[in-house]
């Protein structure tokens, strides 16, 4: 694709004669680097367009610029065009016209009073959650992670816990020669997440509402943990010593790799997505073998389903967005649910429309929900911390 197929392309847009075919590929031009200084020119052209129907607000045009060089780098090989679905499900093209949640860049909305009244405006908007988590030490003892200081958190027997500077959580053999031994407890609350450091090297992320169980050093045989909710995990390779993450009835075996345990109870399923290397799923009598960019789904009956993975969404948590994947409002909320720590409840007919694109989770709430607003399929309603949600 050049740069004369992304004018051509806009000026479709802009005349309101653009399949949604088009204008999916016109937001994945514009989000290519090389694109930069001809999107500030489209949109100087966008502003100077009296015939358009679609009104940006001149007060955020330095924050639409902003944006466009803060997006994080989409490249052609980790985006599929034929797998981006507008996150505006039903909107007009006029309403459209540009943009573009899917990549999170920005997005043009309709002129202002044809947009449907809201009811989530609050004086206080609900913050994005953080570094937050709980350490819960062999002996029972409980330590505060986000309000800890930097360095030594803990040492239990030969094993020394320090927090880093980034906030991570780090397990080293110090110099004492006495054995460890016992489990650590790391747990998030709803609203937070958490990096942590094994005692083997291996890396793991927390999403929010979730908790990991871990020996303070692994000894001969094996390396097991035991989770609950949500976990990237980045195994350190050890041929003669199988890593092992048991959650919910399943086991997931593996020697060295990159995958992602998705194993909230509420949710039904537990989905294991492997990036990189090759895991066993095994459930009761059950057992598959992922190759990476699968998935495993795991049934309430303890059923196991292999699917061609998402994967860049499977770990978008991890790497600080929400990226909804033709998802329906149910699970979209459940996630907005644990990571705002706010209660969620449907009044009415729930809606059945299929939402995909992207938002970053350092957000208020508001902004969210906003987005999800402008496809007129869905509106909502803040009360303290409880989110009403309508047709």
């Amino acid at each position: 694709m050049n740069v004369t197929r992304l004018e051509y392309l806009f000026e479709l847009s802009m005349n309101q004669k653009a399949t949604p075919e088009q204008m999916e590929e016109m937001s994945y031009l514009m989000a290519l680097s090389e694109h930069e200084e001809l999107v500030k020119v489209l949109l100087f052209k966008a502003y100077q367009t009296p015939k358009t129907e679609v009104d940006i607000d001149p007060g955020k045009s330095e924050a639409i610029l902003q944006a466009i060089y803060q997006v994080a780098p989409v490249s052609k090989k980790s985006v599929k065009l034929s797998s981006i679905k507008p996150f505006l499900p039903q909107a007009s093209v006029a309403a459209a016209v540009l943009f573009c949640l899917t990549i999170g860049i920005l997005f043009f909305t309709p002129k202002r009073e044809e947009l449907p009244q809201t009811a989530i405006q609050h004086k206080h908007p609900i913050v994005s959650g953080g570094n937050k988590a709980m350490l819960i030490l062999a002996d029972g003892s409980k330590v505060v992670l986000d309000d800890k200081h930097t360095g030594k958190v803990a040492s239990q027997g030969s094993v020394l816990i320090t927090k880093t500077a980034n906030g991570q959580l780090t397990y080293s053999h110090a110099a004492s020669a006495v054995p460890a031994d016992g489990d650590n407890i790391i747990e998030t609350p709803r609203g937070g997440q958490y990096q942590v450091t094994l005692p083997d090297g291996t890396e793991v992320w927390l999403n929010a509402a979730s908790r990991l169980k871990y020996p303070v050093a692994f000894k001969a045989g094996e390396r097991r943990v035991e989770l609950q909710g949500e976990a990237y995990f980045e195994v350190a390779k050890n041929k003669k010593l199988p890593f092992r993450v048991v959650s919910n009835g399943q086991t997931v075996e593996v020697l060295g790799t990159h995958f992602n345990i998705n194993s909230y109870k509420e949710e039904g399923l537990q989905r294991t997505t492997l990036l990189e290397g090759s895991v066993r799923v095994l459930v009761l009598k059950n057992m598959v073998l992922l190759k990476p960019g699968q998935q495993a789904e795991v049934s309430k009956n303890e059923s196991i389903a292999i699917t061609e993975a998402n994967t860049e969404a499977a770990i978008a948590w991890k790497n600080g967005y929400f990226r909804f994947d033709h998802e329906g409002i149910e699970s979209i909320m459940s996630k907005i649910s644990r990571w705002y720590d706010v209660s969620v409840e449907f009044k009415g007919k729930i809606t059945e429309e299929k939402f995909s694109g992207t938002s970053s989770r350092a957000k208020n709430i508001n902004q969210v929900l906003e987005m999800l607003e402008e496809t007129n399929a869905v509106h909502f309603k803040i009360e303290g911390r409880r989110i009403l949600v309508m047709k």
